[in-house]
């Protein structure tokens, strides 16, 4: 089998691995729902940077007294149904490099993804998409925070609103269920690559035989 024909085959099955891992419909009864995370704030807390941590990447935001700021997923399908919303401490960032690299996180992002920041606060973990009973999804609203001054630990974020207003199944069990469908598309996924994989093997296999 030509090289091409392999290569083309090979991006085939990588094609597949990368729809399972994207999207899994929901369960009979059940609905997918997208939901943003909506911040606001007491004060600019000058003092602080605020970060949006989600899939592979981190994305800094602004936020201004008065200014709700709505944050969306940074990215599509399982592997960006999450994020962690974070504040560091600017004399924590001191000395660390801004400059762009070409489609990866800077000096500064990658500690600040990796939790390498001494003193980083974990303000609010948020699922993007959650999977809720169809005649509940109209009660589901995007979740708003403000983030409030804390004399111990110097930031925290206290709900507001939104969330759900009439569900009778918790954030925890709606990402349970997520997390549980996720793991079952990676396992799609993998096999599609293994499958791949084990043709690009044979084909090897093959042309070395012949050679000999």
């Amino acid at each position: 089998m030509p090289i091409k024909q392999i290569m083309l085959l090979l991006v085939v099955f990588l094609g597949g691995c990368i729809t399972a891992m994207a999207d899994v419909p929901a369960d009979p009864g059940f609905k997918r729902i997208s939901l943003n995370l909506i911040v606001e704030t007491q004060s600019d807390f000058p003092e602080y940077r605020f970060f949006i941590k989600s899939g592979a990447d981190l994305e800094e935001i602004t936020l201004k007294k008065g200014e709700p700021f709505v944050i969306e997923p940074l990215g599509g399908g399982a592997f960006y149904r999450t994020g962690t919303l974070v504040a560091v401490s600017k004399k924590s960032l001191e000395g660390l490099s801004e400059t762009p690299a070409e489609g990866k996180l800077n000096d500064l992002q990658r500690v600040i993804y990796d939790g390498n920041v001494p003193g980083t606060l974990e303000l609010v973990k948020h699922s993007f998409a959650r999977e809720v009973p169809i005649l509940e999804a109209p009660g589901w609203k995007d979740p708003v925070y403000r983030i409030e001054a804390d004399p111990q630990a110097g930031l925290k974020a206290v709900h507001l609103s939104g969330g759900s207003t009439n569900s009778k199944i918790d954030d925890a069990a709606s990402s349970g269920l997520a997390f549980w469908r996720s793991a079952s598309a990676a396992v799609v996924a993998g096999i599609f690559l293994a499958f791949g994989l084990l043709i690009i093997g044979v084909w090897y296999f093959r042309k070395s035989s012949k050679a000999v």
